[in-house]
């Protein structure tokens, strides 16, 4: 199960399309988060995901390793296993931070949308500047320490021109896994899809010279729906389970059942499961999630509906103000996607591609694909180390 801990609402971008700008500040404390270490120990004691979230994160570096280090004293007795992420900007990464990451296994992904035409529209500093050039410096420092770092980008109906130009220029980077989301809150007007569209055909294309190029990497959502193909009905264990298999615990050591529900004011309460003292309240959590799966009408007779997104709440919640409702934005995109997807695993199945074979046929592939990622990690550790070792000398 993993914990997302909010550790502040504060933030150092002013993204125009985020979801929870920064109103009112509100910070966790060192109490807060040891007893979401205590509460994630207890929940889900074999394997306890904790990822670090915002706001930006990284305003709270100092909380961030204190936290860690009391999970590792519970670690050492035995009562929990822990891994930990952070979601970042990237404009505080530094080098102690990351060499503390690989000493502690801690993951990091950063939100880069892409070129700088792309990701400079909305990602902007406080002072309404672009943060695209100060942002890649962090990348390729992070690049350095975490080969396999993923980039978040967001496509939104202003940027989608630049779509395939942003994967491209990702992949250039040294990013080998990079995750798209879809700004669905955008104004998506028929233009806008139709150059979408073109976009997503273009990168198939590109997806398959690589994949028969045996270039190792990931790309969603073409893995997601990729497999929603070729698993056919096991695919269900891969959907949004909303608020069961991961949870948000808010500055105040509220329980939500998702990053997009922890709000600063009070506009999400009702969707709240319970504290970190008295824990979840399982009625309401099942609740809330059965009401997340129910389907409408008009999704019953689509062939599409056991491939789509018409379970994710936080996009039906993001476009329509329910959980329950889902958005012709979301309709059209999958329309759009799931054909071109399918024509590209087939192209690829045909010609018996082998990373592709491997990468869906294989059920030991991510086991396989982990190692390969380890090993890498482990040389740039070495690597580090060496470098250390060497100005040391020279001081």
């Amino acid at each position: 199960m993993h914990f997302t801990l909010h550790l502040t609402s504060d933030c150092n971008f002013r993204c125009s399309y985020c979801y929870t700008p920064p109103l009112k500040s509100e910070e966790m404390d060192i109490k807060i988060s040891k007893k979401s270490i205590d509460f994630a120990a207890e929940l889900s004691p074999e394997n306890a995901g904790i990822i670090f979230f915002g706001g930006e994160p990284l305003l709270k570096k100092s909380l961030i390793i204190d936290t860690v280090e009391y999970a590792k004293t519970i670690q050492k007795k035995g009562l929990a296993r822990f891994h930990y992420k952070i979601t970042t900007n990237g404009l505080l990464l530094d080098e102690d931070l990351l060499e503390y990451s690989l000493n502690n296994s801690m993951y990091i992904g950063i939100s880069i949308d892409g070129i700088k035409e792309a990701h400079d529209y909305h990602r902007k500093d406080k002072r309404g500047n672009g943060t695209f050039d100060k942002v890649i410096e962090k990348a390729k420092l992070l690049l350095e320490y975490q080969p396999y770092s993923n980039t978040l980008m967001v496509v939104s109906p202003e940027t989608v021109e630049y779509f395939y130009d942003s994967v491209v220029f990702l992949l250039d980077l040294g990013f080998r896994y990079i995750i798209a989301s879809l700004n669905y809150a955008g104004d998506w007007d028929d233009n806008k899809l139709h150059l979408l569209n073109k976009q997503y055909k273009k990168l198939s294309k590109l997806y398959e010279k690589l994949t028969l190029k045996e270039y190792k990497f990931y790309f969603s959502p073409f893995e997601k729906k990729l497999a929603s193909h070729i698993m056919g009905k096991q695919y269900k264990n891969f959907e949004c389970h909303f608020g069961v298999r991961q949870i948000s615990i808010s500055p105040r050591g509220d329980i939500f059942p998702c990053v997009q529900f922890v709000k600063t004011d009070g506009s999400t309460d009702s969707y709240k499961l319970g504290d970190i003292w008295k824990g979840i309240d399982y009625t309401k959590q099942m609740h809330l999630y059965n009401k997340s799966r129910k389907l409408q009408n008009t999704c019953k007779n689509c062939a599409f509906k056991n491939r789509c997104e018409n379970r994710c709440a936080c996009i039906k919640f993001q476009t329509t103000g329910a959980i329950d409702k889902i958005p012709p934005v979301l309709c059209e995109h999958e329309r759009i996607i799931i054909p071109i997807v399918d024509k590209l695993g087939e192209r690829l199945y045909k010609k018996r591609a082998p990373i592709f074979m491997q990468k869906h046929y294989n059920s030991f592939y991510p086991l396989i694909s982990f190692f390969q990622d380890m090993e890498e990690e482990i040389i740039s550790k070495n690597n580090y180390e060496k470098r250390y070792i060497s100005v040391k000398r020279e001081r």
